[in-house]
């Protein structure tokens, strides 16, 4: 049998893909990680106590607040005292009074202390400020009452208040009273520089029949109303301007404001709206004089005297 041999077609030359797919994988390289090395910790045994050296820091501590102190007394002293706002008293009452004295340690005295010592030796101061200024400066900032109030004591002599009820001054002639009166209180044992209190009368009164009245009101409370009238009165700055407020009854307080125009305030209740409402009334009326009724502040009346 003739058989003839087939040709084997010649073998390719591998391309570079081919032999990509033909080579032998590559191996993965894993790193490993270095070791972290963290730092041992030591422990040290605590240092033996140092008495000389405890000691030695107290004594320094000391020694500078010595030479604190002692700069203080030597370089910021009292050398000037400064007052303003004062009328009613001079530049050396206030300072008599205040207790401070060129020399003293500009920084180390009380001046809230002083402040109290004004206030409570000068009845007519009503508040003091008192500050500092380097080197050697006192500031004295004072206050005082704006309007007094007359009252008669139990023994029919006047006196005069402040709004805030504190007893100023005494006065021994009525015709040199230029303050508003007060009618319907009295005062008891009244003193200069001293709280208002109000004087009692102990004699019951009775009726028609002879039985006694209860007492309602006390005289406490007719002199209560008046401070806070007073009050009110400061707030909305009518300074001056009441001839009058007579608190005889209670239930129908009455005022005058100058000669002009009589005010009706009624009971207690409401003082400072009918205060206020009173003001804003006196400001638009087109009258020369009568009879502003504001016992309702609600419902303001004015009608001219007959």
């Amino acid at each position: 049998m003739d058989t003839k041999q087939k040709k084997r077609p010649p073998a390719k030359k591998p391309t570079a893909k081919t032999a990509a797919k033909t080579a032998a994988p590559k191996r993965r390289v894993v790193k490993k990680e270095e070791p972290k090395i963290s730092a041992d910790v030591v422990y040290l045994p605590p240092k033996p106590f140092n008495r000389s050296r405890l000691a030695l820091h107290l004594v320094t501590v000391i020694a500078v607040v010595l030479a604190v102190v002692l700069g203080l007394s030597v370089f910021f002293k009292v050398e000037v005292i400064e007052v303003s706002g004062t009328d009613k008293y001079t530049v050396q009452e206030v300072c008599d009074a205040s207790g401070i004295k060129p020399g003293d340690h500009l920084l180390t005295f009380g001046r809230t202390k002083a402040a109290g010592k004004i206030i409570s030796a000068l009845p007519y101061i009503k508040s003091a400020r008192i500050g500092i200024k380097l080197p050697g400066t006192v500031k004295i900032e004072i206050e005082e009452v704006d309007v007094t109030y007359a009252l008669k004591d139990s023994n029919g002599s006047w006196w005069l208040m402040s709004a805030a009820g504190k007893i100023v001054e005494q006065v021994r002639d009525e015709s040199s009273i230029h303050q508003t009166k007060v009618l319907g209180v009295q005062l008891q044992s009244p003193k200069v520089g001293e709280q208002a209190i109000a004087w009692q009368d102990p004699t019951p009164q009775v009726d028609e029949n002879g039985d006694p009245i209860p007492v309602t009101v006390t005289a406490a409370e007719r002199l209560n109303a008046v401070i806070s009238i007073a009050g009110f009165l400061e707030q909305n700055r009518i300074i001056g301007k009441m001839a009058s407020i007579d608190v005889n009854y209670l239930m129908d307080i009455q005022l005058w404001y100058g000669n002009q125009y009589q005010i009706l305030l009624g009971s207690t209740e409401q003082l400072g709206v009918k205060i206020t409402t009173m003001k804003a009334a006196l400001a638009q009326v087109n009258y020369d004089e009568g009879i502003l009724d504001i016992r309702d502040p609600n419902h303001i009346l004015f009608k001219e005297f007959t």
